[in-house]
């Protein structure tokens, strides 16, 4: 898509290596591995909302330990408000429990933790080199890694057909695409900023849900609450006060 857009094929510069291996490491490789062995453990409404807590993670990562942004209370109160509506819109789903497993929650927790990591590294980085260079090679290095690693582990692809396949490069289309979006977006805008858009995501599901699947029901007065807590989150996150107006947005 970027090699089209900028009618030239993309190569990376020979020291954006290191970065694309670091990325593919925390975004493709730890992530998705640990994502996917949770979820054969733990039910989907545990895996949205531990999944939320990477706008927390993001947050507290590139203002504690990158130290790119001013932690402020209106940005950590935004983001809570957030988390808060990712909860409320997961609240009528069942599957809510007390237990803790490593396998389970603990890998879920631990994949969110590392695409925090990611999009504080894809911020960094992209100081230096082209964010959708970044973002397709390390698809491309982290799905070569997890293929062998599921070949080495016994996994198989059978049945494949004509729709099948479409569907598959789809699918791959539709994830490389949205993360070099992301990769554009966090180059020019603060990690807090961006991150916070992620509460989004189980309301589009919602929606997506009621419109496409006719599942109606889920349209209840959670979805109404978790929708005003999430743009209540995001229009803190990003107001701008005296102190975050002279704040850089490197």
């Amino acid at each position: 898509m970027g090699s089209i857009g900028q009618k030239k094929f993309l190569l990376p510069h020979q020291n954006s290596i290191p970065r694309i291996l670091i990325l593919c490491l925390f975004q493709t490789v730890l992530q998705y591995l640990l994502f996917y062995i949770s979820m054969a453990h733990i039910t989907g409404v545990k895996a949205s909302i531990l999944q939320g807590t990477s706008v927390l993670f993001s947050l507290l990562i590139a203002c504690l330990i990158f130290r790119t942004e001013k932690l402020t209370s209106l940005k950590m109160t935004g983001c809570i408000i957030g988390f808060l509506g990712v909860i409320v819109v997961n609240f009528a789903g069942g599957g809510m429990n007390m237990e803790f497993t490593l396998l389970g929650e603990g890998f879920m927790i631990l994949a969110s933790l590392f695409s925090s990591f990611s999009a504080v590294f894809l911020k960094q980085f992209s100081r230096y080199e082209n964010p959708v260079v970044l973002s397709g090679y390390q698809f491309l290095a982290g799905g070569a890694i997890l293929t062998i690693i599921g070949l080495a582990f016994g996994g198989r692809l059978n049945g494949f057909t004509p729709a099948s396949g479409a569907l598959l490069l789809y699918m791959a289309f539709i994830s490389a695409a949205a993360y070099s979006l992301w990769g554009i977006l966090l180059k020019y805008n603060p990690v807090s900023r961006i991150t916070v858009f992620m509460c989004t995501t189980e309301i589009f599901g919602v929606a997506f849900s009621a419109l496409f699947l006719k599942e109606t029901d889920a349209l209840g007065w959670q979805t109404a609450a978790a929708l005003v807590l999430v743009c209540a989150g995001i229009v803190m996150v990003n107001r701008k006060t005296a102190s975050s107006s002279a704040e850089s947005d490197s």
